[in-house]
């Protein structure tokens, strides 16, 4: 039977200083003599200093298990350092006991003697120590002496509620750190796995001879490259579920540019707006709608001409963001069919994601073609300051 009572994590001075007092309150809690309290604490000091020296991070591990007949205090300290050189020789006193360089190792031997059971496990990815200081409460005993421990350790927090909370407050900043880190991880491996997509597209557009399927599979990999912006730029940013949106639509933008502009046409693309932080589930909405637009730019608004501009214009209004593509081309003339209105593909997924925000669309094709989307946004999920 075993019972965890406390991880702490040792990163500074003031950290060494709490382990040390939560071990004697636990070993006191134990009903361990004068001697054996002083042994336990003096071994988990060592133990804890060392990994806080010499890895700069450690972790301590309280808990109570049966051994034997008796109830055990159990402590397993941790780091992330680069192991210790020699440990073999460090145990049999060879080197006087101090490991000659980074890592744990100072006292290693004392702690064999300071401890009932003691193992150690080191390494390039670390060193774990394992200590066992046996008390004199005998094992049926064991529910007893548990919640004396916590109750322990409880009247430790109390007595000092500011040191608690800063505690709290910097395991869950570390748990956000970590879950930041994985994220950027997701966001790295699935950026990498739509590449590995969008090349095999080109691949294929390279090898299509229809004009029909080069402009279906240039349209699909001009989609695929607008998600893969966003977890570039995911990767990037201080917060991994948000992102700046224009330097975002800028990336989309000259994806576009790269994409489409030859020799005959010469199309310049500017993005202008606020600079607005937005979620990352939005920003790829706003990055296919973006490229989407641009695509249908470069293929219609231009026919027979050698230049060209197009706007991309991102501010926010009130409680929405408005977006406009708009270029200098040949426009709509009188009986063409609206856009907004078509069967293509483009156009129902354009349609589809605006309804998503219950957001409106609105089509000008009197002075070359200026599409405006207006997109309810929550400004409060994403403010800086908030």
């Amino acid at each position: 039977m075993s019972t965890a009572l406390i991880t702490l994590k040792i990163d500074t001075e003031q950290d060494v200083l709490r382990l040390r007092f939560i071990a004697m309150a636990i070993t006191k809690a134990l009903q361990f003599g004068t001697f054996s309290q002083t042994r336990a604490v003096t071994a988990l000091l060592e133990a804890a200093r060392n990994a806080q020296q010499h890895a700069s991070v450690g972790r301590v591990r309280l808990s109570l298990q049966e051994h034997g007949n008796k109830v055990a205090m159990r402590a397993i300290i941790t780091d992330q350092g680069p192991g210790i050189d020699g440990l073999d020789d460090i145990l049999r006193g060879r080197r006087g006991g101090v490991a000659p360089g980074p890592g744990l190792g100072l006292g290693l031997r004392g702690l064999s003697r300071l401890s009932d059971h003691h193992a150690i496990r080191s390494g390039p990815e670390g060193t774990e120590i394992e200590l066992l200081f046996l008390s004199p409460v005998n094992s049926d005993g064991m529910i007893a002496a548990a919640q004396a421990a916590t109750d322990a350790i409880s009247k430790i927090r109390d007595a000092d509620p500011v040191a608690e909370l800063a505690e709290q407050n910097r395991v869950l900043l570390e748990a956000l750190t970590e879950r930041d880190l994985l994220m950027k991880e997701v966001h790295h491996r699935t950026g990498n796995n739509l590449a590995l997509i969008g090349a095999l597209i080109r691949m294929s557009r390279r090898g299509a001879e229809a004009p029909e399927t080069v402009s279906v599979l240039s349209d699909l990999e001009a989609r695929v490259q607008s998600v893969i912006r966003v977890h570039e730029q995911l990767q990037r940013s201080a917060r991994v579920d948000h992102l700046q949106a224009l330097p975002f639509l800028q990336e989309v933008a000259a994806n576009a540019e790269g994409a489409f502009s030859s020799e005959i046409l010469k199309v310049a693309v500017s993005v202008r707006g606020d600079d607005i932080e937005i979620p990352s589930s939005m920003a790829i909405d706003l990055g296919l709608l973006t490229g989407e637009l641009l695509t249908n730019a470069y293929k219609h608004a231009f026919v027979g001409r050698e230049q060209g501009n197009i706007l991309v214009e991102l501010t926010e209004q009130d409680d929405a963001l408005q977006l406009v593509i708009a270029d200098d081309g040949h426009g709509l003339a009188e009986g063409d069919a609206r856009p907004e209105r078509s069967g293509s593909l483009g156009w129902r997924m354009i349609r589809s994601m605006v309804g998503k925000y219950a957001g409106t669309t609105e089509v000008d094709g009197s002075n070359g073609m200026r599409v405006q989307f207006t997109l309810p946004f929550a400004r409060e999920h994403t403010d800086k300051s908030a």
